[in-house]
């Protein structure tokens, strides 16, 4: 498996050093690069592929929001899978429009939620053949509760329903609380589908099960095809 490669952009050189340090420090195999602005960063994300871009939100010549902007300019190839932005005010409720694929982390209490991201990242790393065959953690899922909008990859899928990995879920969502999943199968449309969060037995207390209750004809063979093409590889 390859190293995860974890691009920081941010002007503050001490702040680097010491994420370099917490990062470095886990059982993962990752590859940080820093950039000192969002100008650079961009640059950086043309030239190689990143699996996650942490940005500050405060830079100069281009501040996290505009790097997270410019990135729509870019080939979808260039992406990266997972765009955090790190900040000292964080406001509750749903982020700005257009910004709904990043995370929002306070600056000064991120490191748990960043090692779920990071061992999520890596746990799809694992994933991933020599072949690229698809697999059911190249899924992602946006889910949007009453009080919050999270976005993960899927641990489990099937026609039923999607397991997650989601710690907030366990703060925020409301027992049996029905909400909103928008279920991305690489290279297809978006399902959008109607579930009720469940915790998922036999696992880790942050591992939850969304049941599906609006599954139509269409998304049924979205995900059967899906699900097909993953048995067969």
């Amino acid at each position: 498996m390859r190293a995860l490669n974890i691009l920081v952009a941010d002007d503050n050189v001490d702040f680097y050093s010491l994420l370099k340090l917490r990062i470095e420090s886990l059982e993962y195999e990752t590859n940080l690069i820093h950039a000192n602005n969002g100008y650079e960063a961009l640059s950086i994300i043309r030239e190689k592929k990143i699996d996650l871009l942490i940005t500050d939100f405060s830079m100069p010549v281009i501040n996290g929001i505009e790097l997270i902007k410019s990135l729509k300019t870019l080939d979808k190839s260039h992406l990266p899978k997972e765009v955090v932005i790190l900040s000292a005010y964080i406001e509750d409720g749903p982020p700005p429009k257009g910004l709904e694929s990043v995370k929002f982390l306070p600056k000064d209490d991120f490191y748990e939620d960043l090692v779920y991201i990071i061992t999520d990242l890596c746990e799809s790393l694992e994933n991933e053949d020599e072949d690229s065959h698809l697999s059911i953690r190249d899924v992602r899922v946006d889910i949007i509760g009453s009080k919050f909008v999270d976005i993960v990859h899927a641990v489990d899928l099937d026609l039923y329903g999607v397991t997650v990995h989601d710690p907030h879920l366990i703060f925020d969502c409301e027992k049996d609380e029905v909400v909103d999943c928008i279920i991305s199968l690489p290279n297809q449309q978006d399902l959008k589908i109607k579930g009720r969060v469940k915790r998922q037995l036999g696992l880790s207390e942050k591992y939850f099960k969304i049941e599906f209750f609006d599954l139509n004809r269409v998304n049924q063979r979205a995900l059967e095809g899906f699900l097909h093409e993953g048995e067969a590889a």
